[in-house]
Order: C-alpha cells, then sequence, then structure tokens
C-alpha cells in the first residue's frame, strides 16, 4: 500500500491554531555544509516518503488548522520536482506568505517564473563575502558563485529575498565585511545566528534543548519528508509524532507537544540568561541588537524575537506557550 494513503484526515473542527510551518521537501541537497542540521547531502534522502499527494493534503491541513505561512525547505527544496505544484496549491488556498528556503545553487528559469507567478519570498543563506571560505563551508567548489548569481536573479525579477549568516570557526571574523557585501549586493534583510550544536555541527552527540533558539515554544511545527513531525526543523530529537500514524490536529493539540515546548521555553530561558543581562545583549546580534535587522533566526521568517530573548511571551488560556506578535 502506498503510503500516502495512510495519511490521516483533517477532523471538521481544528485542535488548535498554527502560525507557521515549514515542510521539508527531502533530505537530499547539493551541497553538504559542515554544519547542516539535517545532515543533508548528495547521498541522502532515504527517508524521503512522502509524496507530492501527502503533501498537496498536508497543505489542506495545515490551511485548515490556520496556518497562512508557510516554508518549502529540505535539504534543498528544488531538488524536488513536485516544489512548483506546491507553491501553485498554497498559492491558490490563500496562504499570504510562501516562502523557499533554498541555497540557489540551482534555479531554472521555469522556477523563477513559477516564483513570480506566485509571490513566492525567497531566503537563502551565505556564510561569507570571501568565495574560498564560503565554499569551504559548503564543501563545494564554486558554490558561492552560482548562489550570488542566482541571487541576483531574484532581485532582479522584484523578489523578496532575504539572507541568513551562521557563524562559525571559518568564518568567525568575517560577518562584518559579509554584512557589508551583502547591503552593497542590494539584500536588505539580513540575518545572524550563531551556530547551533544540531545535526552535523554536533561534534558532543548528545547536545539539548539549550541549543534551540526558543521560537519553537511557539504555535509552529515542521513536518519532515518522512512524515514525522517535530516543533521545528531544528528540533528533531524531540518529535512528537508521524502523520502515518495520528491526524496532524491531534498532534497540533496534544499534550505532548505542550509539554515539549514548556520544555524548550524552560531550555532556552535558562541557556540565555547564561549571556544576557536585562534581556539583550550587544555581543550576540540576533537578540535584540539595533544594528541588527533581520529576523532571530535566518530560518525562521517574519517572526518575532522568541522566549529566549527579548520578547515576551504570554500563555493563552489554554496554558500553552505562545509569542507575542
Amino acid at each position: 500500500m502506498n503510503q500516502s494513503t495512510t495519511i490521516a484526515k483533517q477532523p471538521e473542527t481544528p485542535a488548535t491554531a498554527l502560525d507557521f510551518v515549514w515542510l521539508e521537501l527531502t533530505n537530499r541537497c547539493n551541497l553538504q555544509c559542515v554544519h547542516c542540521y539535517a545532515e543533508s547531502g548528495p547521498t541522502e534522502g532515504k527517508t524521503d516518503v512522502l509524496t507530492e499527494s501527502d503533501y498537496l493534503n498536508l497543505i489542506e491541513q495545515v490551511h485548515e488548522l490556520g496556518c497562512r505561512k508557510i516554508q518549502f525547505i529540505g535539504g534543498e527544496p528544488t531538488l524536488n520536482r513536485s516544489l512548483p505544484k506546491l507553491i501553485e496549491a498554497a498559492f491558490h488556498k490563500g496562504f499570504e506568505l510562501i516562502e523557499v528556503f533554498t541555497n540557489l545553487i540551482r534555479i531554472s528559469d521555469d522556477l523563477l517564473d513559477v516564483f513570480c507567478r506566485f509571490d513566492v519570498a525567497i531566503a537563502t543563506s551565505v556564510y561569507s563575502y570571501n568565495p574560498k571560505t564560503h565554499d569551504a563551508i559548503t564543501r563545494q567548489s564554486g558554490s558561492f558563485a552560482r548562489t550570488t548569481a542566482n541571487m541576483r536573479k531574484i532581485l532582479d525579477a522584484g523578489l523578496p529575498l532575504r539572507v541568513g549568516i551562521v557563524e562559525m570557526e571559518e568564518n568567525k571574523n568575517d560577518f562584518a565585511a559579509t554584512q557589508k557585501f551583502l547591503e552593497d549586493f542590494g539584500i536588505e534583510t539580513i540575518g545572524k545566528d550563531h551556530l547551533r550544536a544540531i545535526g552535523r555541527a554536533d561534534h558532543s552527540e548528545c547536545s539539548g534543548m539549550e541549543e534551540l533558539c526558543g521560537n519553537c515554544a511557539g504555535n509552529i511545527l515542521s513536518i519532515g519528508p518522512d512524515g514525522v513531525v517535530s516543533p521545528c526543523i531544528m528540533s528533531k530529537q524531540w518529535a512528537v509524532g508521524s502523520i502515518f500514524e495520528s491526524q496532524l490536529a491531534e498532534i497540533a493539540g496534544s499534550q505532548k507537544l505542550n509539554n515539549l515546548r514548556n520544555n524548550i521555553y524552560v531550555a532556552t530561558q535558562q541557556t540565555n540568561e547564561k549571556y544576557e543581562m536585562g534581556g539583550c545583549n550587544p555581543d550576540r546580534p540576533n537578540r535584540c541588537n539595533p544594528d541588527y535587522g533581520g529576523p532571530c533566526n535566518p530560518c525562521n521568517p517574519n517572526q518575532p524575537c522568541g522566549p529566549n530573548s527579548c520578547q515576551p511571551v504570554r500563555r493563552s488560556t489554554n496554558n500553552s506557550l505562545q509569542l507575542n506578535v
């Protein structure tokens, strides 16, 4: 039996509301970045079991749960041939934000046309103004040239483009120069995050919730290409269910997810207190720094600072954590 037929249908009355959802379209990637949280690469993708029909079903379900912001990510989402159809489906469903997080290594004219026709926002990563440093991080010679060339195509097409910089040992002295390079390039939204010991960056293989940014304490979810649901793309080791075993509405409204969000809140709050006084630290540009103009996490669009930062958190009447917007 095709696994797509086993996905539970959405009940008529949603159990909870979602503000934002990641749909991971594959774990394959044409790069193999040294810090990749998903440990993606050219030979990965063995657990990519969701079909085009499955993803279309999920777009329907998350919309019924109130979600109006969706991001297609991977791995590298452009490697999934269904991406254009999924974008079109989300557009016609009425999503307010449709974003594709891509390394911009390969953007065909046909795909660019899809982006333009359906008002898609684009996000990518640039790790250094220095091509050699960037390519060393992606482990792919020429990746800087290809990414920046396609950045120019995106901007020339008039599409919104935001760029994230992840600071790590390989580029630790490059942020200021990289930010200036991007500003001169025409990028208006630039995000910065520090390296998180998750996935390929976890050399100890024992990282905890304190490595998360804390935004996943809010009403957001990630669904992987294997059907596994987690609070966010970086919290897969604390998965809360599978769409092959439970209805998505059940998972989204479960006590297990609510408890996990609270645990993430506590863990990230405690970690943050080690670094910040009064909720803000100018040495951490993604933490309430007036010189920092981007979202808290390069992966997460249009989100306020999370509970481990300067944005207060309110509790709803059912005691679940929500981010103030």
